[in-house]
């Protein structure tokens, strides 16, 4: 019921942001995309060959992007757009004179074209900011059925001009995003994986030893956090095997379970939680020996820089985020729970049961799981 009456409240905010009159149409695109650091990491590769697109020669291209991850666009990506706006979501979600205010100013820029390249679409989110442009044209994706709520079906009817869809199950992000700019396009991609360009980053932080890997305890859906024991003895294993010290790495959110790594963890470790920016963190991983994680944003930036990832996942939404196809990253290494191993193997089974978000703990990964792939790896 509460949901319900914050989705009536926002419905209003958005009517009222775009009451009144405003000019024709400009030749201007505004392009939506407001989802988290690894969903911006399997698209942003795309960008350019999206906005380099025939159709939309002599436009003008606005870029409204995820607040979260402006560092990692302003460090890559920032060139290749006329006008950057940058999307607070929290305080979307909670400020209504905030959200009025955002809205008014996407309906204010007089859009012609919209590109919403989000595959788990959000009435209340990205696809509010698309109806606020009242834009002519406007081009996204079939939706994600998990990402709607069964009393909001059929809400984006006549949202969009031009949509996307692929039925193929379960396909890698990186694979929809490129379909997507190929459907935009007319063309074939010629992007081949998520890598970054290393010549931006910022130089390598000072004080880190020449041999370490990365710990990433932290997450911010809670339940996807492992154990603080079971990332000691993995670490431990590392540390004892090859000396590599332990670097700890998170935001300012993460400092609980960086701390509770802390209290268990014996060999060296230097903690630098909320101390650095992405663009940072970026650096630290290219330098890397390997990154050790939850399934979070961490286990995608570590891609896009070559560092050999083992990260630990429950199965959820498999084959849409991980495990990475060999020829886009060859050192990915996600580790599930031994119990459903099998029936990942099945595409059936994983069509039937795997697609969406599961409940099956993080806790069913043991770090024995997780140091057999670390042996296979090293060849140990």
């Amino acid at each position: 019921m509460l949901n319900r009456l914050k989705g009536i409240l926002y419905e209003l905010t958005g009517k009222i942001a775009v009451f009144g009159s405003r000019g024709k149409p400009t030749k201007k695109i505004l392009i939506v995309k407001t989802d988290e650091i690894g969903d911006y990491m399997l698209w942003r590769g795309f960008l350019q060959e999206l906005i380099g697109a025939d159709r939309f020669r002599d436009y003008e291209v606005h870029f409204c992007g995820n607040s979260s991850w402006k560092s990692l666009f302003e460090t890559f990506d920032k060139e290749k757009v006329t006008q950057s706006i940058w999307l607070e979501k929290i305080r979307f979600k909670k400020d209504l004179a905030y959200r009025y205010q955002f809205l008014k100013t996407i309906f204010a820029n007089r859009y012609e074209i919209v590109i919403n390249p989000i595959y788990s679409r959000n009435k209340r989110n990205d696809d509010a900011i698309v109806k606020a442009a009242q834009a002519k044209h406007r081009i996204g994706m079939v939706a994600n059925p998990e990402s709607v709520r069964s009393y909001e079906l059929g809400y984006d009817k006549y949202l969009y001009t031009e949509l996307f869809d692929c039925p193929d199950k379960p396909l890698f992000e990186f694979i929809r995003n490129r379909l997507f700019t190929e459907f935009i396009t007319g063309k074939k991609s010629l992007v081949e994986n998520t890598q970054v360009d290393s010549a931006r980053l910022p130089a390598l932080q000072e004080g880190l030893p020449k041999d370490y890997f990365v710990v990433f305890p932290g997450s911010r859906s809670k339940s996807r956090i492992w154990p603080a024991e079971s990332f000691s003895e993995v670490a431990g294993y590392l540390y004892k095997q090859f000396g590599w010290t332990a670097i700890l790495c998170g935001g300012k959110d993460d400092t609980q379970y960086a701390s509770a790594f802390e209290a268990v963890y014996s060999s060296p470790v230097i903690n630098i939680t909320g101390k650095t920016g992405l663009p940072a963190l970026l650096s630290i991983l290219k330098n890397a020996n390997c990154l050790l994680s939850v399934d979070t944003g961490s286990v995608h930036l570590a891609a896009a820089v070559g560092c050999t990832v083992f990260g630990i996942f429950n199965g959820s939404q498999y084959g849409r985020f991980a495990p990475y196809p060999e020829s886009i990253a060859p050192n990915f290494h996600p580790v599930y729970p031994k119990e459903i191993e099998t029936e990942l193997s099945n595409q059936e089974i994983v069509k039937l049961k795997y697609e969406f978000v599961i409940s099956i703990p993080y806790d069913s990964v043991k770090p024995d799981n997780v140091i057999e792939k670390i042996k296979t790896h090293f060849n140990l």
